[in-house]
């Protein structure tokens, strides 16, 4: 009997999310079928645990190539594509698979959802539709060599639909590195096209976009727009969102509200462009003109849709709406917006930490360790170096020393609990047993308590400025980051003050508000020093922490 469902994934390198990605339809899909595109990591071992359907093809720059041989394997009535770096929910799987043999769908080449993670923890979510389930016939294949989509060979035989499945998508938790790497890669293939339609010219802005090219990425928009076949496509209503908001990026927000205030006239219904407007009022300090578009996004919530993520419908407007109260000094309705939105979704941990710090001023830190055991610490979604790192990020010394409860926690790695201590000291006051501590470590076991993130590089500047030691400067100069950090040892170590770089700008505020949180007066005033040479946005921010 032939099978019902083939599930067909493409990867290289991909031994982080692999086995995730097949665990969850593994015994539930009828064959697994894998094409290997030059993997050098520990992949194919992996895939071989869950089905000897692995295959190696050539990699020709050319992902529909690599998908239709994958289909070329596939024996089941119906092909699956999926991403390593995608799984489902089993139970919704197996309705799915279910649902495929006792009541098929009419379509042929069929749409699902992609619930996208993004954000460091993953706090926020995409959603977008792809084609990804078709009939396995022949008659179906993929096309473009990126951003690939399906098509029938008589067009007129195609059937073309929507189920109710998700597919969830973690890609976008990863490195920014490697993130500009698959930008360039992408945009190689994009750019090599020589038969360009509308959607290319979309794509190509997208990944200009994505590596903070916000010039090219509107040329590209607006190329893409100009050759648009129908308004009405999803990814044109895309295509207007991200060009108002790289028009916004670049301080061209006349522009960018002209193309969100004509969006919300032709699509009334879509929240996106009514959120997006608020947050232009909201980045120009316009905070009472803010505070009405969110409000009314929540109040109209239930009517409204989004087309990109359901994040914008209630709990970014209650994240923001939390922010303005905050700069209003109205901190019971700051508290309350902050509890609405960590209630709806509790992964971001920024709204964490802007809570937390609210009440660390106005509560005892009994009182605080109570709420913090009774809402934060136990829940599920918790974990302990989570927990750490956000009590670490509150601008508040008392809080950061509540991370000293987490000491010695066995849900702790060695080098985190090792980090922490080291914190701790720091936090204490004890930087001569953290630099007799770090000198006898080589540079790589330093290296290696820096990326936990718990004492973190701010930190190792902090120390290296208090102890004044060349040993702990030569190490900064030599380590080799994503992006260089040379103008801003420069600044703080040489006395060359070049412009700072507008990562070396971040990292400038953090060491300055660390720094105020520890009340170090002479390095404090060294910073103070500098800010001649800083930019007039970063100067601003820095009067407002004194």
């Amino acid at each position: 009997m032939r099978p019902i469902l083939s599930v067909c994934i493409i990867m290289k390198n991909e031994e982080k999310v692999i086995g995730r990605c097949l665990e969850s339809i593994s015994g539930i899909a009828d064959e697994i079928i894998i094409v290997d595109t030059g993997s050098k990591d520990q992949s194919k071992e992996i895939a071989f645990q869950f089905t000897d359907k692995v295959f190696d093809f050539q990699w020709v720059n050319d992902f529909s190539k690599a998908r239709n041989f994958a289909a070329t394997q596939a024996r089941g009535e119906w092909i699956l594509a999926i991403d390593a770096d995608e799984y489902v929910d089993r139970d919704s799987f197996e309705k799915f698979k279910n649902d495929l043999l006792s009541k098929p769908p009419g379509f042929n080449i069929i749409g699902v959802q992609i619930v996208s993670f993004v954000g460091q923890n993953g706090q926020h979510t995409s959603l977008n539709y792809h084609e990804r389930l078709y009939k396995n016939d022949g008659s179906i294949a993929y096309r473009r060599s990126i951003h690939e989509v399906l098509e029938h060979n008589d067009p007129a035989k195609a059937k073309h639909g929507i189920i109710d499945f998700q597919l969830y998508h973690s890609g976008y938790l990863t490195s920014t590195v490697q993130e500009k790497e698959k930008s360039n890669r992408n945009l190689e293939l994009l750019l090599d096209n020589e038969h360009k339609e509308a959607i290319d010219y979309f794509f190509i802005g997208n990944e200009y976009k994505n590596i903070d090219d916000n010039n090219r990425a509107i040329q590209y928009y607006q190329k893409a727009y100009s050759f648009k076949p129908d308004l009405n496509l999803e990814w044109v209503q895309k295509l207007l969102l991200y060009l108002s908001d790289a028009l916004h990026q670049s301080n061209r927000n006349e522009e960018s509200l002209d193309i969100i205030e004509t969006c919300i006239e032709a699509f009334p219904n879509v929240v996106d462009f009514k959120y997006y407007k608020g947050i232009i009022s909201f980045n120009q300090k316009q905070y009472k003109q803010a505070k009405i578009i969110f409000e009314e996004i929540i109040l109209k919530k239930d009517i409204l849709r989004s087309d990109s993520s359901d994040d914008y419908l209630e709990f970014l407007p209650l994240k923001h709406l939390g922010e303005i109260y905050e700069i209003e000094n109205d901190l019971h309705k700051s508290v309350k917006s902050y509890s609405r939105a960590l209630s709806i979704n509790d992964s971001d941990d920024k709204v964490w930490v802007n809570l937390i710090a609210i009440l660390a001023k106005h509560s005892s830190l009994e009182e605080l360790s109570i709420f913090l055991n009774d809402n934060m610490v136990n829940k599920k979604t918790m974990t302990p170096l989570r927990v750490v790192k956000i009590l670490l990020s509150v601008p508040n010394l008392n809080v950061q020393k509540l991370s000293r409860s987490l000491l010695d926690n066995p849900d702790l790695t060695s080098i985190e609990n090792e980090a922490l201590l080291i914190k701790n000291l720091q936090l204490d006051g004890y930087e001569f047993e953290i630099s007799e501590s770090i000198k006898k470590k080589n540079n790589q076991e330093v290296i290696s308590l820096l990326t936990t993130g718990i004492f973190s590089l701010v930190d190792y500047i902090l120390l290296t400025m208090k102890m004044e030691s060349d040993e702990f400067i030569e190490f900064l100069y030599n380590i080799k980051y994503d992006q260089p950090l040379v103008n801003l040892y420069n600044m703080i170590f040489k006395k060359k003050n070049k412009k700072l770089t507008s990562i070396e700008e971040s990292f400038f505020e953090s060491i300055y508000k660390q720094t105020e949180i520890l009340e170090s007066t002479e390095v404090l005033s060294i910073l103070k020093g500098k800010r001649a040479f800083l930019s007039k946005k970063l100067k601003n921010k820095l009067n407002l922490i004194g």
